[in-house]
């Protein structure tokens, strides 16, 4: 995976905060009180496997629909890096927030005082990611990887979630190939970070990631490539009628 440098970035998510400003300001205009408070852009979560290459298949997923719908924002892929990078960014937080009507605010204000009241202070850190992620979600035409994104997003309209596995095989060649592991360091590596990701998800979120019933679609991505994964959730979204 080629991580996006912080630059661009930047401009990605500045891009979309503009549109979504306008797109605030359009309903402001017109007619605030007959917008849902928990009527949410189309959005999808990924949840994967440690090394299954979740966020290549919601980059190619973009990627598909950017060219061949032309969507206002353009659809754009959000990971770890990207979303601990809006976290970090005061201003890119703040005009993040701003594209919230105030109806779309106060159900997030809800969420984060109900769902996660109840979290250590070690892991505060969570407040800030489910607010961003579900603000992200809200405005649409994002694609959030891993990070507790389904949990998080439970609950809203018009998300689309999905669960990309393979077989710990081909994770293993596939992790050992990028990272220039052994196999055995390779084998290591994943065991610990799903045990990791999974402690976190049953601990603090209640959540059981590899519950099949939580997805609109499971994903074998040894058997479908990028290619034929992002295309299966493009279908998925489509028949669902998020894509309008």
């Amino acid at each position: 995976m080629v991580t996006m440098k912080k630059s661009s970035i930047t401009t990605h998510i500045n891009s979309q905060i503009a549109t979504w400003r306008k797109q605030r300001e359009k309903i402001d205009l017109t007619a605030k009180e007959a917008v849902p408070a928990g009527l949410s852009g189309p959005f999808v979560t990924v949840s994967r496997e440690y090394g299954c290459g979740g966020f290549d298949v919601a980059e190619k997923t973009a990627e598909i629909l950017n060219k061949e719908r032309r969507p206002s924002p353009l659809w754009v892929a959000y990971d770890r890096a990207i979303l601990d990078a809006i976290m970090e960014d005061l201003g890119i937080s703040s005009s993040l927030l701003e594209t919230l009507t105030s109806p779309a605010r106060k159900q997030i204000d809800e969420f984060l005082q109900t769902a996660l009241g109840e979290l250590p202070p070690q892991v505060v850190v969570y407040r800030s990611l489910a607010e961003t992620v579900r603000t992200l979600a809200t405005n649409g035409n994002v694609i959030i990887v891993g990070r507790a994104g389904r949990a998080i997003t439970r609950g809203m309209e018009r998300g689309y979630h999905v669960r990309i596995v393979a077989p710990m095989e081909w994770r293993v060649e596939r992790i050992a190939g990028l990272c220039g592991l052994t196999r055995r360091e390779a084998e290591k590596m994943i065991l610990e970070k799903g045990r990791s990701r999974e402690d976190f998800l049953r601990r603090f979120v209640k959540f059981e990631s590899a519950d099949p019933s939580d997805y609109h679609l499971v994903v074998n991505n040894a058997e479908h490539g990028m290619d034929g994964a992002a295309r299966m959730i493009i279908a998925g979204l489509s028949t669902l009628g998020r894509l309008g």
